[in-house]
Parts: structure tokens; C-alpha cells; sequence
């Protein structure tokens, strides 16, 4: 079943000289439990479509359904209920709360979507990424990769439907890049969630099902792969 279905998308910006056209004529359909990835050169366009495919933003032109419902038909507000406890997010620099401890931070989607017993459940997802021992700690006390850890356990916490990464590797070694990567599949294989990240590595984007490469505003299915 789809999940997402985007068609003929496109995206400008006005600037000072001259309009952008960022996307143009983006197709894409993804199904549900499907793990895709979007590559891509810096600045071509990646992080813009996971935005407006997540309803962060809207598109110039195109229509984006996710779940079923149109986003281009919705207001913010509607989109942001939307996205309450079916859409998870884990970014690049982790965007963890720096005053809340790893167990408050992973609490948090779990209350605004007013799950039972968030402590229990996000200690319950923190010890499955391997950090019961972290939970009282701040984001300054963690490691990268363990306050990565932190920002998956946040993003799964609440079961999404979908989850959007956007280069969660960018600020990681190598050694623990791999291993955040294969903490993402792990989950999204146990929790049957649809992924899709975006990611300038093709190495890394081919461990998905399908990968989509952004050149000059235009979406392709890589082949071989």
C-alpha cells in the first residue's frame, strides 16, 4: 500500500537576482514498510524534498499524499496533527533538547501524543539502542553517537508510520556512522516502519531498497542497485 505519492512536485525560491527552481517535476511513491534512500551532491535539493514530503513545507507546484491525505489541502496546524505520532524525525546534528536528560528527551513525543506511561516506554526504547545506562545524562555528557542513539530512540519512541532521516551520519565517524545505520534498519525492520534518508553517500544509500538520485532539480531511480 502507498504511503507517500508524489507527483510532478516542484519547488522555487525567490531571490534578490532571480527565481530557483530547487525541484522540478519530482515523482516519487513510496510503499508502506518500504526503506528508501534519496542521494545526492550537497545542495541539490535533498534535505528541500524531505521537508516538503514530512509537510514542513509546501510545494510551488505538485501534490504530495502522505497517508492518504493531501498536504497541499491542509493548513499547517492540520499538517502538524498529521504528522503527531505517525511521522518521526532524527536529523544530522541531533536536535536534542540540551536542558532534558536522554530519558526526558525521548519522554517528550510520547506526552505530546499523550502515550501511557512515557518514562516506562522510553526507558523500555533507550535500552534497546543500548543506552540504559545514559538515561539521567545530558546531551553535553553523551558522545556523538550515543546522543544519536537518543534522537533515534526519540523518533521511534512513538511507533511512526514514517520516519525522515536527513543525514544522520553527516557528524559521526565512520565505525559509529555504520553502526547508527544499522541501528536504523534494525528498528525499522522490528517496527515494519517506512524509512527514507537522505544522504550524499551512495554506499550508504544502497543498503536501502530503493535509492533516488537529486541531479539539477530531478529525481532518478538509480538502477543498479
Amino acid at each position: 500500500m502507498t504511503i507517500i505519492d508524489a507527483i510532478n512536485v516542484e519547488k522555487r525560491i525567490t531571490t534578490l537576482d532571480r527565481p530557483i527552481d530547487i525541484l522540478k517535476g519530482v515523482n516519487l511513491k513510496v510503499n508502506e514498510g518500504e526503506s528508501v534512500a534519496i542521494a545526492g551532491a550537497s545542495g541539490s535539493g535533498k534535505t528541500t524534498l524531505l521537508s516538503l514530503l514530512a509537510g514542513l513545507d509546501i510545494p510551488t507546484s505538485g501534490e504530495i499524499v502522505v497517508d492518504g491525505v493531501s498536504l497541499s489541502k491542509q493548513t499547517e496546524d492540520q499538517r502538524a496533527r498529521l504528522r503527531l505520532g505517525k511521522v518521526g524525525f532524527v536529523f544530522q546534528n541531533f536536535e536534542l533538547l540540551p536542558s532534558l536528560t536522554a530519558q526526558e528527551n525521548v519522554m517528550l513525543p510520547l506526552e505530546l501524543c499523550q502515550k501511557p506511561h512515557p518514562k516506562e516506554q522510553a526507558q523500555e526504547i533507550l535500552t534497546k539502542v543500548g543506552l540504559h545506562h545514559r538515561l539521567t545524562h545530558y546531551p553535553y555528557q553523551l558522545s556523538g553517537g550515543e546522543q544519536q542513539r537518543v534522537a533515534i530512540a526519540r523518533a521511534y519512541a512513538i511507533k511512526p508510520k514514517i520516519l525522515f532521516a536527513d543525514e544522520p551520519t553527516g557528524c559521526l565517524d565512520t565505525n559509529t556512522g555504520d553502526a547508527i545505520i544499522a541501528l536504523l534498519f534494525t528498528l525499522q525492520h522490528q517496527l515494519k516502519t517506512t524509512l527514507i534518508f537522505v544522504t550524499h553517500d551512495l554506499n550508504l544509500a544502497q543498503k536501502c531498497g530503493s535509492v533516488y538520485v537529486l541531479e539539477q532539480g530531478k529525481l532518478h531511480l538509480k538502477q543498479d542497485t
